[in-house]
Order: structure tokens, then sequence, then C-alpha cells
């Protein structure tokens, strides 16, 4: 009775008592081992959490960079535009020494002495001399020029910025 099977009848979709009708089948006398099923390993991915105050500190950062690269940008637009205009004034002044070293050039002191004499004019007497004294120190003022180029500068300017923020906050 070993190879015994249980026997069912069934009746399409009503299904008669088992246990009235089933044979016992004996059980074996050792069960088999149970294999455990290969488990997948699961290793859960760490979710980043991105802190609202990093992020607008960030933000401000960004801007505050904006700002300073814009400020340079102006800065060397007006630093441009002066050594422009420099050079226009140097252009000027040349061209102003050419038309007076011209004029100059054309000037007459005889032919302006005759016609000094025609219109009644003298040289003047030492009577007419008048000597002026003028109290009060005379003092001049040296203006210092930055010879330093523009990468020094922005240099400087940068490395000044950092240090401003770091006393800000110690």
């Amino acid at each position: 009775m070993p190879d015994q099977e249980y026997k069912f009848n069934f009746n399409g979709s009503a299904a008669y008592d088992v246990r009235a009708t089933a044979v016992p089948r004996p059980r074996p006398a050792r069960l088999p081992e149970e294999k455990p099923l290969p488990q997948a390993k699961h290793h859960p991915k760490p979710r980043l959490a991105i802190a609202p105050l990093a992020v607008a500190g960030l933000l401000v950062v960004a801007a505050l960079l904006l700002m300073v690269v814009y400020s340079y940008v102006q800065l060397y637009e007006a630093t441009d535009r002066a050594g422009e205009l420099t050079q226009q004034l140097s252009a000027a002044k040349a061209a102003t020494e050419k038309i007076r070293s011209t004029y100059e050039s054309r000037i007459d002191l005889a032919q302006i002495e005759v016609r000094a004499r025609e219109l009644g004019m003298t040289q003047p007497s030492t009577r007419q001399t008048v000597y002026l004294n003028i109290v009060g120190a005379d003092h001049a003022e040296v203006l210092q020029v930055d010879r330093r180029s523009f990468a020094e500068k922005a240099w400087d300017a940068l490395t000044g910025s950092f240090n401003g923020v770091l006393e800000y906050f110690h």
C-alpha cells in the first residue's frame, strides 16, 4: 500500500468531501530537506537629503559671486574708457602744440612794432612797472599713480573681499 494514491471524485465545480472518500496514503519515513531559496542581496540605497538652508546659502553665494564679477566687468570697462579718453587727450594736446607752434612761427615781431607805433603805442617806462609781493607758502601735491596691472588689482580686490568676509564671520 505504499504506492497508493488518493483518488478524488469530483463533479464539475462541486467538490466532494475529500476526507470521506479519500484513502489515506502512508507518509514517507523521512521528509526531504528544505532548500532555502536564494535570497537576492538587497542593499537599500541611501537617499540624499538636501537641506533647504544649504541651497539658499549656495544661491546667495552664487548671487554675490555674480555681483562681484559684474562689478569687475564694469571696472574694467571704465578703466578701458579712461585709457581711451587719455589717448584722445594726448592726441588733442599734440594737435594744440602743433597749431601753437605754427601760429608762433608766423608772428613777425618787427611788423608788430611798426603797427604799434602807427597806433601811437610806446614802450613802457620804469615808472609803469609794478611789482607784486604774494604772501603765503607755495606748495605742490604729488599724486601717486597706481601702476599695477588689471589682474593684480583684481586679485587684490578679490582677496580683500574674501578677507572682509572672513573678518565679518570671526
